[in-house]
């Protein structure tokens, strides 16, 4: 499905509609793989850049988190001895570094693609500097070009642009298994609901005993009694005291071989880990092109201008915007919101761990900043021919 608009006069929509005459299917477009393998590879001198300008950790060191700035890939790495803190740590700075990563391009393809426009439409490339900000290339660029096609649309112009949606599937398959680690003892006692909790106790069991049970028998009847009373036989209730085979439920001292018939939580059992996964995986996209064709309906010089220099140049900025920015826009502010809250769930992590969840976090604050102002420099251009940000 297509979406077609044309702008008139004084910056108003002539037609908004749904044509049902249908572009390629999804199944028929070329696929573009990830956001950023193709375009910031370890080779690309942007990644230096990048690196270069990532946060660190004041008095930790010139290198305190190396695997951030590194092209390699973090899902690896050790960062702590603990296997449960390890995979929450090193999938949050994963996804932290993807995040860093492609927000940078999209601001690049955003600021690229605003600055070439510019060009063919006669903006001065003073009046297209980068702006004192987070994200400045990509507003400073695109502000001059948005009033510059409104400027043209004032003069009574008319230009149809004709769109292919991008489409986009993410990939899970680069986390798969990432945040998974084996369940220790101290894990299936801590999880595991208490009716759902068995092994041999070390200690004093309180609840249902699979042998003798020494000691006191509650909410049933004691198959033996000692001369003192006490249960020393099976107890058809809950036992208080010895049991020489499995306990259930609880025990006032050490388990031995506990084992839990169910336990109720995430996949990993990690919801931050889930959480930036699914972040890394929708990086990691593969996404289709945003086709566009674009018509003079009326108007000269200008209008020519403007509709040659759409087709060329709208496909990329809507690629930044809709297929990468605005798509990703949710996860890259969930990861920034793991980070905020990681260095108080991982503060025995050690220095090197919690060196990297500083720096990740500080990193993907940018990131989600970085996104949302390329975003919206990228809609005031692109809402000028009816394409702003989607509302659906």
């Amino acid at each position: 499905m297509r979406r077609e608009v044309a702008r008139s006069a004084r910056g108003l929509l002539a037609l908004a509609l749904f044509v049902s005459i249908a572009g390629p299917s999804c199944a028929e477009l070329p696929r573009v793989e990830g956001a950023y393998p193709e375009l910031l590879g370890p080779g690309d001198v942007r990644w230096a850049q990048l690196a270069a300008g990532l946060p660190r950790v004041e008095g930790a060191g010139e290198a305190s988190c190396p695997e951030l700035r590194d092209p390699g890939d973090v899902l690896g790495a050790q960062l702590t001895a603990d296997a449960r803190t390890n995979a929450k740590v090193r999938t949050f700075v994963q996804a932290a570094k993807d995040m860093a990563v492609v927000s940078v391009v999209i601001e690049a393809q955003v600021a690229d693609a605003c600055r070439r426009m510019g060009a063919d439409l006669g903006v001065p490339p003073a009046q297209m500097a980068p702006r004192d900000e987070v994200g400045g290339q990509a507003s400073g660029a695109c502000g001059p070009v948005s009033a510059a096609i409104d400027a043209i649309f004032l003069q009574d112009a008319l230009v149809g642009v004709a769109l292919t949606q991008p489409d986009c599937e993410p990939s899970g398959a680069r986390c798969s298994g990432s945040c998974n680690v084996d369940l220790t003892q101290e894990d299936i006692v801590v999880y595991c609901e208490p009716t759902r909790l068995s092994g041999t106790c070390q200690g004093r069991c309180y609840g249902p005993c699979d042998g003798r049970c020494t000691g006191q028998c509650w909410g049933g009847e004691c198959s033996t009694y000692d001369a003192q009373g006490r249960c020393v036989g099976q107890c058809d209730g809950k036992c208080d005291g010895g049991c020489d085979d499995t306990c259930h439920e609880r025990c006032a001292g050490t388990w031995q071989a506990p084992q839990c018939s169910w336990i109720e939580w995430p996949p990993s059992g990690d919801a931050e880990c889930e959480a930036c996964c699914r972040a890394h995986a929708a990086v990691h996209a593969a996404c289709t092109p945003t086709l566009v064709q674009t018509r003079v309906v009326q108007g000269g010089e200008m209008a020519a201008r403007l509709a040659a220099t759409l087709q060329a140049n709208l496909p990329a900025l809507l690629h930044a915007q809709k297929a990468l920015g605005h798509r990703l826009l949710g996860d890259a502010q969930a990861v920034a919101q793991v980070g905020a809250a990681l260095p108080r769930l991982v503060g025995d992590a050690g220095a090197r761990a919690l060196a990297c969840v500083a720096e990740a976090a500080e990193a993907s604050k940018s990131a989600s900043v970085r996104i949302q102002v390329s975003v919206r420099a990228s809609s005031s251009v692109a809402g000028q021919v009816g394409f702003g940000l989607p509302d659906e």
